[in-house]
């Protein structure tokens, strides 16, 4: 089985158009949410997502989404995760909850007390977590001596040892990474050169 991820377009036109291209051979699409630009404003809001669902209707694959911090529109698409799906006998379960950003509320913050009691309730084995914020330690990086994950994530992943944590969030720190079994991704795209940061990953 062959998933694409990725996180974090924000509108970008031409990472879309890039997300159906490389789509076109995979068994499943996961996208960990701020698929809009200008969160505070619902017209644009409404816009982005629809452009999304557009492509996702292009595309032959299952796609699954989150919304991220900076997502705010009304959710009554057949794409949006609202809940734990067996997909292709793969276990994918959402987790939308960020800590506080700097510069502003957003939406889905919320302190690590409760991201952990959220996570309490979830049964990580042999599951695909599909998430936004990043655990502490692993794609988390803004530089060299900032990290801004979730202490309570990474806490949960060496406590239930899902498969992927796949999450976005912090732009600049796209990559794979590991803790313990657990393979983090965050997919974050947001490049000023309009690529598609996305990862593919198989099973």
């Amino acid at each position: 089985m062959k998933i694409l991820v990725t996180s974090d377009i924000h509108g970008n036109q031409s990472a879309l158009f890039l997300l159906k291209e490389q789509a076109k051979n995979v068994d499943l699409v996961l996208f960990c949410g701020d698929i809009t630009s200008k969160y505070n404003d619902i017209e644009i809001q409404a816009q982005c997502a629809n452009e999304l669902y557009k492509i996702f209707n292009e595309i032959k694959a299952p796609c699954k989404f989150i919304q991220g911090n900076c997502d705010n529109f009304e959710l009554n698409s057949k794409y949006y995760l609202s809940k734990e799906e067996s997909i292709n006998s793969v276990r994918i379960i959402p987790f939308e909850y960020v800590l506080p950003t700097p510069g502003g509320v957003t939406f889905r913050e919320t302190s690590e007390e409760f991201i952990a009691y959220e996570l309490e309730k979830i049964n990580g084995a042999n599951a695909i977590i599909l998430a936004h914020q990043p655990p502490f330690g692993a794609g988390d990086a803004v530089n060299e001596t900032l990290h801004v994950g979730s202490h309570a994530i990474k806490s949960w992943i060496e406590k239930e040892n899902p498969l992927y944590w796949l999450c976005g969030h912090i732009h600049e720190a796209n990559g794979e990474y590991k803790i313990g079994n657990t393979i983090v991704i965050n997919a974050a795209t947001d490049d000023p050169n309009n690529k598609l940061n996305a990862h593919i990953i198989e099973l």
